[in-house]
């Protein structure tokens, strides 16, 4: 039996329901219904999942998980849940690109200056202690916090959030351990994706973040007897903490100090950066250059579709601040960067992933969110029809995939490109409002991204023709508004 049958027999058995008379209410014939009932056959669609749910009158809560068990059944436990972890990361985007930054008073000192070790027990002393040591070493000139842990502390998290907001000094290397597993876990989460969405505040932070992975079996290796494998180093104390995080060790001699500095030093040889973080225009272009795209597999998914490729050049002088620093440089890069773009999708077409409230809210704001406001005016209403247009006229018709509701919140949203082969991610940093780019190089992340484009139900779609129509409409009602 599927999960989706035994969850529909409960039901039949619970409230004792005639298959025969729930087959004729659906549309369904008594053969296929048996079939279903007994998990040989699963229902093409939707359509009639919901027909059961309501003969089977099942409450709010029942029907979701009637429904959530049939999408499970046709999609496979591990891709269902990793496709909604990854639809979850998209739809609360700003729960995970706010860090927390709401810093109490300095710490009164609670480590003796006497004593080289310590044994510390207990979640509150730990904590305490981990806020003061790393507080102190957020305050030096030449601050450097070096990790090994693995980002499972909602505390720790939002602690180096905290001290990491508005600290462009502050450096900070993490090194944690990736599941070398596609198997979702126990609590029905994909582990990777987990970790991302934890540690993407600390990219929203002025700190230089720097993560790093390395593989291991995760998911089977919970019962080990592990005594200390988390390390938090910083230019004064070495923390040794145990995986739940209860009891600990620290070290401040300069003996212990360099030792552990230098054990950190040689994992970072046998790690892999996780994503490079790109600030500034020129760095993101340079980027962007060097993208790959995978025929019929790359997906751009924005909800203000990406509208570099249909740019005119002459837009570029008309729009770029005349008092931009470099100015000549940009427009050259920008202008070179746009050719490159276009002459690659004549070859490899996207797929665009976008919605009307996105083309709403271009043509009426002028904006193009993947470049900073600050290197550009906002682009004339006129131009801006002009500017889809084109989009509509280059893209061709199967490649513009119009969403009939968002994914996310448009005003605080995570833009991607994405195939298997390499891919980003593009937000707003929530200090400084300059964009952040992440160049995403991990397996399993471009897997999952890419997997989730590919795999959106048609139903969230408009089809080719409704998408034309409904754009022309509104382009024309915005050209007579102009008028």
């Amino acid at each position: 039996m599927s999960i989706f049958s035994d969850i529909l027999s409960r039901h039949i058995a619970a409230k004792s329901v005639k298959p025969n008379d729930m087959a004729q209410y659906c549309g369904l014939e008594r053969s296929f219904m048996y079939k279903i009932i007994k998990g040989s056959r699963i229902p093409a669609s939707a359509e009639p999942v919901l027909g059961m749910a309501e003969y089977l009158r099942l409450t709010p809560q029942e029907k979701e998980d009637f429904v959530e068990a049939y999408k499970i059944s046709t999609e496979g436990y591990d891709n269902y849940f990793r496709r909604k972890a990854v639809l979850e990361l998209f739809e609360n985007f700003e729960k995970y690109s706010e860090p927390e930054h709401l810093l109490p008073p300095q710490p009164l000192p609670c480590l003796s200056d006497s004593t080289d070790t310590i044994a510390v027990t207990g979640k509150n002393e730990i904590r305490h202690l981990l806020f003061h040591i790393l507080f102190l070493e957020s305050r030096r000139q030449d601050a450097h916090i070096r990790l090994l842990i693995q980002p499972d502390s909602p505390f720790l998290t939002e602690l180096l959030a905290s001290i990491a907001y508005r600290n462009p000094t502050l450096k900070m290397d993490h090194i944690i351990c990736f599941n070398n597993s596609e198997k979702i876990g126990p609590d029905k989460q994909n582990y990777n994706l987990f970790c991302l969405k934890q540690i993407l505040p600390l990219y929203s932070c002025a700190c230089l973040y720097n993560v790093y992975y390395y593989y291991g079996t995760l998911l089977d290796s919970t019962g080990e007897l592990l005594l200390f494998p988390y390390l938090i180093l910083t230019s004064t104390h070495v923390f040794l903490l145990a995986r739940d995080m209860q009891s600990g060790i620290i070290m401040k001699t300069p003996e212990m100090l360099s030792f552990f500095r230098e054990l950190y030093e040689g994992y970072l040889k046998k790690v892999s950066s996780l994503a490079v973080r790109m600030e500034d225009v020129t760095s993101q272009i340079q980027y962007f250059r060097n993208l790959t795209p995978v025929p019929d597999h790359t997906f751009s998914l924005q909800m203000i579709p990406c509208l570099t490729y249909s740019i005119p050049d002459h837009f570029l002088e008309r729009y770029i601040l005349k008092e931009l620093p470099n100015r000549d440089a940009t427009i050259d890069l920008v202008t070179s960067h746009i050719h490159r773009i276009r002459k690659t999708l004549e070859e490899s077409p996207l797929y665009f992933i976008f919605s009307l409230d996105g083309i709403r809210r271009f043509l009426k704001t002028g904006r193009i969110p993947e470049y900073p406001e600050s290197i550009y005016r906002a682009i004339e209403p006129s131009d801006r029809i002009l500017l889809v247009k084109r989009f509509l006229r280059l893209c061709p018709g199967k490649y513009l995939k119009l969403l009939r509701k968002n994914i996310g919140n448009i005003d605080n949203e995570l833009f991607m490109y994405i195939n298997q082969r390499c891919g980003y991610l593009l937000f707003p940093s929530a200090e400084s409002g300059q964009l952040i780019c992440l160049d995403i190089t991990e397996p399993s992340l471009l897997f999952a991204f890419s997997d989730f484009c590919e795999n959106l139900d048609d139903d969230l779609f408009y089809s080719e023709e409704e998408t034309f129509e409904i754009l022309s409409k509104l382009l024309a009602e915005e050209t007579n508004h102009i008028e």
